[in-house]
């Protein structure tokens, strides 16, 4: 091949010479293997599936194709999910892929509305109506963006009904709103949740009550109905009360059956009533202990009166005052002409006690009412006797034993009996706290368990995302193995020479007094030496062992020491003489 000339007159080096040189030998190995694993990185990258993500969720028929439309123009990676319908886009260019629409005005119903909307087409002409309503439509929308934030919801849309109210509270109309959600697929709206979209909305609108908002899913069920029966039914904390105490009752019986008849030989629910009603009483009680009345206090009281009766003919002079009468010397007493009255009266009054109590009594809810337990165990499974040998009478044949083979099973049933089951129900008694007069129920059941069967594979093999993706996975370490075989493999040993080879090639150098290149090498590595040592290094080498020494050995142990040493001196060269005799033989 002729060497390639530059406008200059300076040949540049063929490939040929250049795969040639010593460096670049010994560099090929290490360049084939990086090259071949860049090939097979190109190759994974080219055939895997780029990852996508989906570009906004929820989003409406006539926006997603206006979208879509919209990406496909601009040379988005953009297509339509098989079960969600959304848009999806690469995940490297999700974020431009949303300022794209977003330059475009998209989506349009998720722009339209909210309190952006309240200052577009403003002007001193609008009217109050209009006013009220771009309110109204403001709020709905920012409420239906407040409720899409809940994990389980999907989209929703809100409807006010807020009418204009008056200054006079008389005169005063509440408002009222309905609401409509979409679950995501496969979730669903719990009463809680629906709880807090009631509240929310109605602690966001004014004059709104809680019982005016309606909610309901997309297909048109009233979730709000379950409030009618909010007092016959328990709320999340009795709940998870009472589950938990049904889940300890459970947990204690499967632990001490599991025990004797094995973990998955039993099977155990619980039940419990509880009454979670509080009651507060107050109780007043006199003579409590029958001690009788005790006298606390005692008043009497004694009254007596005197006066004159008045005597008489009526007259003046009955009516002057009575004096000392005529005829009456002084110093003397006459006879009373008046006579006197007297009464006396007695009162008396006595105060009783009885001893009094007043008890406050406030009974905490949650008792238990009543517990039910049902227990099922597996009935047990031993193995079969042998078959009993006949007796044969002298004389008669033996009838054939059967054998068993491994079509027939080797286990038998073994039921329970009446007094393990009776056991068994009166561990369970204990562990619940069996109480007759409350009306507890155990019962224990043994049957045979029926072994799980696992269900069809409804997906074919070939249909299946695993499957393809591991089928993906093991086609790339294949194609990766079969280029390692068929083109590293042999270019590693075209450029590795064989050891026969370099062993032979080392040999005929010694022989020929040329330096190996090990030597070769040895000699660049090392520091600069003059032109002599290089010379001396470079000057063939020559054996030790002279001619005459081959022609005197005549004996025999002359000429074991002589191989001996020529061994010893030059081991290669040897090696080579003998694997030439041998190839000739």
């Amino acid at each position: 091949m002729l060497p390639v000339v530059t406008a200059d007159g300076i040949a540049l080096p063929n490939i040929a010479e250049v795969l040639a040189q010593p460096a670049v030998r010994k560099a090929m190995p290490a360049i084939v293997t990086l090259l071949t694993i860049a090939i097979f990185l190109i190759a994974y990258s080219v055939t895997r599936e780029p990852p996508t993500r989906s570009l906004y969720p929820g989003l409406s028929e006539a926006d997603r194709q206006t979208a879509f439309d919209a990406l496909s123009s601009a040379e988005f990676y953009v297509q339509i999910d098989d079960q969600t319908g959304d848009l999806v886009v690469r995940d490297e260019r999700y974020h431009e892929a949303r300022i794209f629409l977003a330059s475009r005005g998209l989506p349009q119903e998720g722009a339209a509305g909210g309190m952006g909307s309240l200052s577009e087409d403003a002007s001193m002409t609008t009217s109050q109506f209009m006013e009220q309503v771009r309110y109204v439509s403001a709020m709905e929308q920012e409420l239906a963006k407040s409720v899409a934030q809940i994990s389980t919801v999907q989209a929703a849309r809100v409807h006010l009904a807020a009418p204009k109210q008056s200054v006079f509270v008389r005169n005063r109309t509440p408002a009222k709103a309905s609401v409509v959600v979409t679950p995501f697929p496969g979730r669903i709206i719990s009463n809680s949740q629906v709880e807090a979209i009631i509240h929310m909305v109605s602690s966001s609108v004014p004059y709104l009550a809680a019982d005016d908002v309606v909610v309901v899913d997309k297909r048109g069920k009233l979730l709000t109905d379950a409030k009618r029966f909010a007092s016959m039914q328990l709320n999340s904390s009795q709940m998870e009360h009472k589950n938990s105490i049904e889940e300890t009752y459970r947990s204690r019986i499967d632990a001490l059956l599991s025990s004797v008849v094995g973990a998955e030989n039993v099977r155990s629910e619980v039940d419990v009533t509880m009454d979670f009603t509080e009651t507060e009483a107050t109780y007043e009680e006199f003579d409590n202990n029958r001690n009788g009345p005790k006298a606390r206090s005692e008043i009497l009281t004694q009254e007596n009166n005197s006066t004159m009766a008045a005597v008489g003919i009526p007259g003046s002079m009955n009516n002057t005052n009575p004096g000392l009468a005529s005829g009456v010397v002084d110093g003397q007493l006459g006879d009373d002409p008046v006579g006197t009255d007297g009464s006396s009266s007695t009162r008396q009054t006595r105060n009783y006690e009885l001893d009094r109590a007043v008890r406050h009594v406030k009974m905490r809810g949650g008792m238990i009412q009543r517990i039910s337990v049902a227990v099922i165990i597996n009935e047990r499974e031993v193995e079969a006797p042998p078959p009993e040998t006949p007796v044969v009478a002298e004389g008669a044949e033996a009838p054939p034993v059967a054998e068993v083979t491994a079509e027939q099973p080797g286990m038998v049933i073994d039921p329970y009996t009446d007094v393990e089951l009776e056991r068994f129900t009166n561990l369970v008694k204990g562990v619940v706290g069996f109480d007759e007069a409350r009306g507890d129920v155990v019962t224990v059941v043994a049957a045979a368990f029926e072994k799980p069967v696992p269900m069809e594979n409804l997906v074919k093999w070939y249909e299946n995302a695993q499957v393809m993706s591991t089928a993906r996975s093991m086609g790339a370490a294949l194609t990766f193995i079969i280029l390692l075989f068929v083109v590293v493999r042999p270019v590693l040993k075209s450029y590795l020479p064989q050891v026969e080879m370099v062993e032979e090639t080392k040999a005929v150098r010694r022989q020929d007094g040329e330096l190996t290149e090990e030597e070769l090498a040895m000699i660049q590595e090392e520091e600069p030496e003059s032109l002599d040592d290089i010379k001396a290094k470079l000057k063939p080498k020559k054996s030790t062992i002279s001619a005459d020494m081959l022609d005197t050995a005549n004996s025999y142990d002359d000429k074991v020491a002589l191989v001996r040493y020529l061994v010893a001196e030059d081991a290669g060269r040897v090696a080579n003489v003998i694997r030439k005799m041998i190839k000739v033989g």
